[in-house]
C-alpha cells in the first residue's frame, strides 16, 4: 500500500478556474465554480489535481488521461486499472490519499481539533461504543469507523453496524472485524500525524487486508513535534 498526505494550502487562493483548468474534469470545474469561498474552491481543485498526478505517477500514466469512476455508492475506482483499488478523504487543507493492489481500502483524515469531540455523536452512530469510553478515544474511532465504510462502499448510515470495534482502557481503538464483507480479514491503523500551526495534529486512518500499515509520505516535509497531551497513541 502506498498513502500520501498532502497539504492543500501551499499556495494561497487566487483565480482557481484561471489557474486550474488543465487536467480537470468539466465536472469537477463545475463543482468546484459552485463554492463560494476562493479557498474552498482552491482546496477542491488541488485535491483532485493531487490524487490524479500522485496515482498517474504510481502508475506510469498520463495524469490527464487517468479516468476515475466512481460506484452507485461514491466509492472511486480506475476502469482501466482494475486491480488498484483507491481511496481518499479531505478534511479543509488536508487529502489523505491510498492506493493497494491488495484489495478493498478506505482511508479517513481528520483534523484534531478538541472541540470537535463529541462522544455523543460517535455512540448515536457506533451504538456498540461502551460507556466506559473516553474522550481521547474520538478520533481513533472516528477515523476507523469512516475508513471501514469507505473500503466495504457503505456508507456510515448503512454500514457502521458491520464494524467491529475495540476499545482498550488506554484509550486506543482497535479493528477486529467488519461482518458480511469476505472471508479475508481486515485489518485497521489509526496514527497522529504532524500538519499546520492552527490544528497541529490529524487522524488518519486505513483500513484493508494488509498485516502493516502503510509509510505514509507528507507533503511538505514536516519536522517532528511532541504528542498532544490526553491522545491516546495510534493502534
Amino acid at each position: 500500500m502506498d498513502a500520501w498526505l498532502v497539504d492543500l494550502d501551499r499556495t494561497a487562493p487566487t483565480d482557481i478556474t484561471a489557474n486550474y483548468p488543465e487536467g480537470l474534469t468539466e465536472d469537477e470545474l463545475r463543482r468546484g465554480a459552485e463554492f463560494v469561498h476562493a479557498r474552498a474552491a482552491h482546496r477542491f481543485f488541488r485535491a483532485r489535481l493531487a490524487v490524479r498526478r500522485l496515482l498517474a505517477d504510481r502508475l506510469g500514466t498520463d495524469p490527464h488521461g487517468l479516468r476515475i469512476h466512481y460506484d452507485p455508492a461514491g466509492k472511486p475506482h480506475l476502469p482501466d486499472h482494475p486491480g488498484t483499488h483507491i481511496s481518499w478523504s479531505r478534511s479543509d487543507g488536508l487529502l489523505l490519499l491510498g492506493a493497494t493492489e491488495s484489495g478493498p481500502i478506505g482511508v479517513d483524515v481528520e483534523l484534531v481539533r478538541p472541540e470537535t469531540t463529541n462522544l455523543d455523536v460517535l455512540a448515536f452512530v457506533y451504538p456498540a461504543m461502551p460507556r466506559t469510553a473516553s474522550p481521547e478515544t474520538f478520533f481513533h474511532a472516528w477515523t476507523l469507523l469512516e475508513a471501514a465504510v469507505k473500503a466495504t462502499g457503505r456508507g456510515l448510515t448503512e454500514g457502521a453496524g458491520d464494524v467491529g470495534l475495540t476499545f482498550p482502557a488506554d484509550g486506543s481503538v482497535f479493528l477486529h472485524g467488519i461482518d458480511g464483507h469476505g472471508p479475508d480479514p481486515w485489518y485497521g491503523h489509526t496514527r497522529l500525524e504532524p500538519t499546520r500551526q492552527d490544528a497541529p495534529w490529524a487522524m488518519t486512518a486505513f483500513v484493508s487486508h494488509e498485516l502493516r500499515p502503510p509509510a505514509l509520505i507528507p507533503w511538505p516535509p514536516r519536522t517532528a513535534r511532541a504528542r498532544p497531551v490526553g491522545l491516546a497513541a495510534a493502534a
